[in-house]
């Protein structure tokens, strides 16, 4: 018997638009995609609506966005105060602190909760069936059996777009924003990074096995 499994796209600190959307869901396992945090106004919010689900639904999957990994490396360092806020982590930063003064650093991982923190820093590269590979970046048709985070979750593979490509699995990600605001479904690659908290779009979920796509 197949597992009935509802794929969420990135949510980016909309947790008006992720609310509506798991309200709509039936009871099935969760796949979050990752891209939770960053750009859009409530950051804080959206990792507690994450952490809700994570105790009450079926053994739910959260997967690791570029924008998760990117967080965790500004509080630990590895990414400077810029480079997070050209990726859109002034909001982030926002959220848990307000208006910061001279260590933003030190304030940030001071103002979110460790639960936060803990959280984000327990999410999955990858969700693998014999029929699927969810991740947040999808796979590089250069490297298809690679499962490593700086291909498959930090990693930009734009030619898995490509109609003649020809792949042993059906492929679930996020990232690729998709301006249309509807979700790509083509060739066995599903896309569903349709603008939610970036471009005022909405938040989208992939209900499988049906291949029907919810959005709020």
């Amino acid at each position: 018997m197949v597992e009935r499994l509802a794929f969420i796209g990135d949510i980016h600190g909309d947790s008006v638009r992720l609310s509506a959307l798991l309200g709509n869901i039936d009871s099935r396992r969760l796949v979050f995609l990752g891209d939770y945090v960053d750009y859009g106004p409530n950051s804080p919010e959206v990792v507690e609506i994450l952490m809700e689900a994570a105790n009450r639904k079926p053994n739910p999957v959260f997967l690791f966005g570029n924008h998760e990994v990117a967080l965790l490396a500004f509080l630990s360092g590895k990414l400077s105060f810029l480079e997070y806020a050209w990726m859109g982590g002034l909001s982030t930063i926002r959220s848990y602190v307000g208006k910061a003064s001279e260590d933003v650093r030190s304030e940030l991982a001071a103002a979110m909760p460790a639960s936060h923190r803990e959280f984000l820093s327990n999410c999955k590269p990858f969700f693998e069936t014999d029929q699927l590979v969810a991740a947040h970046a999808g796979i590089n048709p250069a490297c298809p059996e690679s499962r490593e985070l700086k291909e498959i979750v930090l990693g930009r593979h734009p030619s898995i777009f490509d109609g003649d490509l020809r792949l042993n699995k059906l492929i679930i990600c996020g990232h690729y924003l998709q301006t249309t605001l509807r979700p790509f479904a083509e060739n066995g690659v599903n896309c569903l990074n349709t603008g939610c908290g970036t471009i005022e779009g909405p938040a989208t979920a992939l209900l499988y096995p049906e291949m029907t796509f919810l959005q709020a």
